[in-house]
């Protein structure tokens, strides 16, 4: 009897898990959606570094569109991927001084004209001598690019670039000094033309228009630029147009180039529309940047779009469309990763 007694015992246990398993479906339990037991397939989590990465963008003098911008674009990044990276936004004198200081190993990111890329990877010009390939393209920028501004002191009687003829005039060294050959070659002019060239900073430009030690200058930067509606507001100034003609002969020569109309209004005391023109600027790495580093700066750029904007109007237009316009050079493998995933790149 005892045995029969166990054997049903054991018969029952039996049955009772035999059902519940049938309820269950039969399936073995499985790793909640997301984590890496779910797939074998799945990417391990991502940690922090016991130590920040470092990271240095040189993005031209500060307070200027460049330097607001990637200042922006540190904040959203730290947010997005916080403890992974720290960085150092490093002012300069511009493009020029940018695509040096990546040549030179002394940066990770820099920005520059389209134009400038090309020599820099090339090692043409300026760089000769130094090792080509070392640069690669991570995103076009946004808005016009750095437009031409020739502006004018209201005491002087320039309203148009012939009449730069033996005035002082000012300009920044590196590129800055390039657009103005670049306008006065559109008029078959040189610097030879004009009373004195002085080499200045972004800041000191206004300033010595103010003090009258100039008659002009020129710089190039996306309308409206903050210094020059600070000048505006306190003294005024002549925004000179530099004519469609003009253009059109420089684009022939230079086509990385193009057309910008200033309207009226950008800047209060200027009344007319100013025909003038820029050359995109872009954003460029070192070639030995990290692939993650690339993917993840410029992912955090394109999905915080409205973000930038917000910060600076002329961040309009960030997309991954725009990141990819007018390339000179290979893309870093972290760019082309992101802009093949989004499909702007095949």
């Amino acid at each position: 009897m005892k045995k029969t007694a166990r054997f049903f015992c054991a018969l029952l246990v039996f049955v009772l898990v035999t059902g519940l398993t049938t309820c269950s479906g039969g399936s073995t339990p499985q790793a909640p959606s997301g984590t890496a037991e779910s797939s074998s397939n799945a990417e391990p989590v991502r940690r922090p570094p016991s130590v920040p990465e470092v990271v240095r963008i040189s993005a031209g003098p500060l307070n200027a569109y460049q330097n607001v911008k990637y200042n922006a674009i540190a904040d959203f990044v730290g947010k997005a991927y916080p403890g992974y990276y720290s960085f150092a936004i490093e002012a300069s004198t511009g493009s020029a001084e940018n695509a040096r200081r990546l040549a030179n190993n002394d940066t990770h990111f820099g920005t520059m004209g389209m134009d400038m890329t090309l020599k820099c990877y090339e090692a043409t010009d300026e760089f000769q001598g130094l090792p080509a390939g070392q640069i690669t393209h991570v995103a076009t920028h946004s808005g016009t690019g750095a437009t031409v501004h020739v502006i004018a002191s209201l005491r002087s009687d320039i309203e148009s670039i012939p009449d730069l003829r033996g005035k002082r005039f000012a300009v920044t060294a590196g590129m800055m000094a390039g657009y103005l050959d670049d306008v006065l070659f559109a008029y078959d002019m040189t610097q030879s033309d004009l009373r004195s060239v002085t080499n200045l900073g972004h800041n000191d430009l206004c300033n010595a228009l103010q003090d009258g030690t100039i008659d002009a200058f020129l710089y190039a930067t996306p309308a409206p630029a903050t210094n020059f509606t600070d000048l505006d507001i306190s003294t005024g100034f002549k925004l000179i147009d530099i004519g469609q003609d003009a253009i059109d002969r420089l684009k022939q020569a230079k086509p990385w180039y193009h057309m910008v109309e200033i309207p009226g209004g950008t800047y209060s005391k200027v009344v007319n529309d100013v025909i003038t023109f820029a050359q995109y600027t872009v954003l460029c790495a070192r070639a030995d940047v990290p692939e993650q580093t690339v993917y993840d700066l410029v992912k955090t750029m394109m999905e915080n779009a409205e973000g930038l904007e917000a910060i600076h109007s002329n961040a309009a237009g960030t997309s991954p469309e725009r990141g990819v316009l007018g390339a000179l050079i290979p893309y870093h493998p972290g760019a082309e990763r992101y802009y093949r995933e989004v499909g702007v790149l095949k």
